[in-house]
């Protein structure tokens, strides 16, 4: 069995490696600091589990995602590292389905316990984690926004103007002022700087 460690980090990927090193004999380590040489890596190597850091230097832990998982094909099992709880990012990755999402600061125990499920074809989300960085009202009110309001939420949390938030998602700036103008109804919220606030901190960057 193959496992793929992407991460930027070298101490990363030897500390996974490290860890599971003994969790089954038929293992074989490959490691990756890019996305463009995990892709490489995956048209030339049969892949059964992928580690990948959710930012690397040229790109996310999606874009790999996007370059190897085909719908009604087989491929990897993908784990997501993340060095802070993002709501934007564990939404998206429950989305697509990944089959882990691992903080960084998981300790040896929580890595192979989610490696141990994922192996036998369950999923690994540390639910908890996230909703204890989340008051009730806000778990209330994220549960209402649409997935392209997530998306200009995340915009938002960029300090991006409406303009700038179009480009970005390909669609025209009354649009993207039109989604701002929603969330700020359904999180009741009466100005944009407030909405800004709180996408920030769902960004986990306060």
């Amino acid at each position: 069995m193959r496992i793929l460690i992407v991460d930027d980090q070298p101490l990363i990927r030897k500390g996974i490696m490290h860890v599971l090193h003994y969790e089954r004999a038929d293992q074989q380590f490959i490691e990756a600091a890019t996305v463009k040489e995990a892709i490489e890596l995956c048209k030339t190597n049969p892949i059964d589990v992928i580690f990948v850091d959710l930012h690397l230097k040229d790109g996310s832990g999606f874009d790999l995602i996007s370059c190897i998982k085909a719908p009604g094909e087989s491929s990897p099992k993908i784990i997501l590292l993340a060095s802070t709880i993002s709501i934007f990012e564990f939404r998206r990755a429950k989305d697509l389905d990944v089959e882990g999402y691992l903080l960084k600061e998981a300790d040896a125990d929580d890595l192979k316990y989610a490696y141990s499920l994922i192996l036998r074809g369950e999923k690994y989300y540390p639910a908890k984690l996230v909703e204890k960085a989340l008051s009730d009202k806000e778990r209330d009110g994220i549960c209402l926004l649409t997935n392209r309001e997530l998306e200009v939420l995340a915009e938002l949390s960029k300090g991006l103007t409406n303009s700038q938030i179009g480009n970005n998602l390909f669609i025209s700036e009354g649009t993207a002022k039109k989604h701002v103008s929603s969330i700020l109804s359904k999180l009741n919220m009466s100005n944009r700087m407030e909405v800004v606030v709180y996408a920030y901190r769902l960004a986990g960057k306060s």
